[in-house]
């Protein structure tokens, strides 16, 4: 299997710092095994993009040292965990930094199989045969409501609240992380992108846009362009992975 992956992340039309951050790590000869990292922060001052970077810079360095003898997903879930009390004892130390945080999705892609962990409301998706269906569950206040019936999907896009997250990492000392598996086939999409994008664009839209593209290049920088031209009240990342059969 052939990898296209490519990521993009863009300020925005309002926002005056850029807070999301992401990685992309390995996939030598665009092969597995490797791993995609983003992640949006939060928090006054400039601790929202400190958060993001410290969490995306936590969460690869314990992924990378282990990539030779890596126990998937307990390794995913471990690194969140230590990328969690890292941010929160930055944090903690520092006080325009008290109660920081950052989403964060992780995708390691392995062969015939990517493991997905997810905190807070940035998301993956997966695109196959003209169908997407969405991989993570956001964990917000909005998401609750919709789980419980007291909103449809809807009315959650464009509620009061619908930015407000229950969990996130760095923001206590002990996070849960969800982790969900994906057995992709060639031909399938994998989209991995902040709320900056899922709040400006319907699911239909990202996926035709993605489906239209040339390339993972193409997509991304066309999702990115799409979000900006509706306002992208936030800033914008995704990152656009294409599973391509060998020939």
């Amino acid at each position: 299997m052939i990898l296209d992956i490519h990521g993009v992340s863009d300020i925005g039309c309002v926002r005056e710092l850029n807070e999301d951050s992401f990685c992309v790590y390995g996939f030598e000869q665009k092969q597995t095994p490797g791993f995609c990292l983003l992640s949006d922060g939060m928090g006054g001052h400039n601790a929202g993009e400190v958060a993001s970077q410290k969490t995306i810079q936590f969460v690869a360095e314990e992924l990378i040292d282990s990539m030779d003898n890596i126990k998937l997903p307990k390794a995913l879930n471990d690194a969140v965990k230590t990328a969690n009390k890292k941010v929160y004892d930055i944090a903690m130390e520092n006080q325009n930094q008290r109660g920081m945080g950052a989403t964060l999705v992780a995708a390691f892609i392995c062969e015939d199989i990517a493991y997905i962990a997810n905190v807070g409301d940035s998301r993956a998706y997966a695109i196959r045969d003209d169908e997407m269906v969405k991989i993570t569950k956001d964990h917000s206040v909005v998401e609750e409501m919709v789980a419980n019936g007291s909103l449809t999907e809807e009315e959650a896009r464009v509620h009061p609240q619908r930015n407000i997250i229950t969990r996130a990492v760095g923001t206590d000392p002990k996070v849960k992380t969800d982790i969900f598996e994906y057995d992709y086939l060639p031909g399938d999409w994998m989209i991995i992108c902040s709320d900056g994008l899922s709040g400006m664009l319907e699911d239909e839209e990202i996926k035709e846009i993605t489906e239209n593209a040339n390339d993972a290049t193409d997509a991304a920088e066309s999702l990115v362009k799409k979000a900006k031209e509706y306002g992208a009240y936030d800033n914008v990342t995704v990152i656009c992975i294409r599973f391509i059969q060998e020939v």
